[in-house]
């Protein structure tokens, strides 16, 4: 029996631990910015709270949309009359020869009472209801343009982080040959220290700079590790992501931006929602019509259940009802003013957001070109400096140049690696900012 359970714990620990490790070992790979996009469509909290919001606009509009249509319902009861209330009836009225002011009392009615009836009525001409359907309609289109805002910042977001990402990994490819190349120089001028050929100044000099790129190396891989894990809380997961792609894959096929910024349609539909709410106000004002029509049946019996001679009392009427606003306190002319002015508001909101966003789009176009040639002329000057390192290597190998001479030429490498590395991160992320402007969020799914 031990050995039976024994058995099962090591069982179970072994599945456990195998559990475990697959959950370790899940990973996601991407490798291009697109498959980003496309996970983020169907995993990012941001994007999927906006599309249940359009789902629950819509849902709005055919719910405003119902209450043009006429309504029907359909009643059934049943009383008990426990207790039937007497009347007082003058006597006069079943003996003429009865004393004036005299009274008898009856009881009228059965104990038991059922009940069915139906009712129907239709707002003919409602013009408040009417215009509220429009404005739900326009709330329901307008949710659609909040789902393409809120992938065009998700999508920003992940470019941002998605592109940090490859620049960081090349940074560090570069930063590890940086350290092999002050590891050499630092192993070099050792040596030369030891023969008494250089200071201790010198050699300081060699140690700090193979510091310094190691203490970068180290940052750089940091910040990759923090990039990742920022990207996983971007994409709504906690399984591991690697990404298999580099921002020279990507190659701009159009410099022109010709889809409108969602943010403008958003905010033309702000002021068509204004409009119309406008109108519901104005109708605060106009006539109301309606129509009505009822029918009842009831079955009255002294016996529960007992319809043998129950008597039965029908009942049917139409009706229409015209209801006209006459005076309501002012009340509804200063909603209707306070309507107007908000309409105004949402106007002049309109037309800043035309000039704002244009000026973005323009700046962005000027960003995408000013870093394309300041990336390669930055790369030029790199390629430069790599190749007068290698001769100041080669001369501070062959002992024509000190070891000042060497680590000046070094740094000037360093510096324009920088320089390259800035431009490349700014035109990347310049042209991907483009590239999302170029996409067709509505398409986008």
């Amino acid at each position: 029996m031990n050995r039976i359970l024994i058995l099962f714990l090591v069982t179970l620990s072994t599945r456990f631990v195998f559990a475990q490790s697959n959950e370790a070992d899940a990973q996601i790979q991407f490798q291009s910015f697109q498959e980003i996009l496309k996970y983020a469509d169907e995993h990012t909290i941001q994007i999927q709270s906006a599309v249940i919001y359009e789902q629950i606009a819509s849902t709005k509009k055919k719910e405003a949309k119902s209450y043009l249509y006429p309504s029907v319902n359909a009643s059934a009861g049943y009383n008990n009359n426990l207790t039937l209330q007497p009347t007082l009836v003058p006597a006069e009225f079943f003996d003429t020869n009865a004393t004036s002011g005299t009274f008898r009392e009856l009881t009228f009615g059965q104990q038991h009472v059922y009940s069915t009836g139906i009712q129907a009525q239709w707002n003919i001409l409602n013009f408040q209801k009417m215009f509220a359907s429009q404005t739900a309609s326009i709330v329901a289109e307008q949710s659609e343009i909040s789902t393409q805002k809120s992938k065009l910042n998700a999508y920003n977001l992940l470019a941002s982080t998605y592109y940090s990402i490859l620049l960081t990994q090349e940074t560090i490819v570069i930063y590890e040959k940086n350290l092999k190349v002050s590891e050499a120089i630092y192993n070099s001028t050792t040596q030369k220290f030891q023969k008494g050929i250089i200071s201790e100044e010198a050699l300081n000099l060699a140690e700090i700079k193979q510091l310094q790129n190691h203490k970068n190396l180290q940052q750089a891989k940091r910040n990759l590790s923090r990039f990742y894990t920022q990207l996983q809380s971007q994409l709504n997961t906690n399984q591991q992501i690697t990404i298999s792609d580099t921002s020279q894959n990507f190659s701009s096929t159009s410099t022109n931006i010709e889809i409108i910024h969602p943010e403008i349609t958003w905010q033309e539909m702000e002021v068509d929602k204004q409009k119309s709410l406008l109108k519901e106000k104005k109708a605060l004002l106009l006539p109301n019509l309606s129509i009505n029509y009822q029918y009842n049946n009831s079955w009255a019996t002294d016996r529960f259940t007992d319809f043998s001679n129950a008597n039965e009392l029908p009942q049917q009427y139409i009706g229409a009802k015209l209801n006209i606003p006459i005076f309501s306190g002012f009340s509804s002319r200063s909603k209707i003013k306070k309507s107007k002015l908000e309409l105004q508001q949402q106007e002049l909101q309109m037309e800043n957001t035309k000039l704002v966003k244009q000026n973005e789009d323009d700046l962005l176009l000027l960003d995408v070109n000013q870093y394309e040639e300041e990336l390669a002329e930055n790369t030029k000057i790199m390629v430069l400096r790599q190749k007068n390192n290698v001769h100041a290597e080669n001369k501070y190998n062959s002992g024509i140049t000190s070891l000042n001479e060497r680590l000046d030429s070094y740094e000037d490498l360093l510096n324009a690696q920088n320089n390259y590395l800035q431009s490349l991160a700014s035109y990347t992320l310049a042209k991907y900012k483009l590239h999302i402007r170029q996409i067709d969020l509505k398409t986008n799914n």
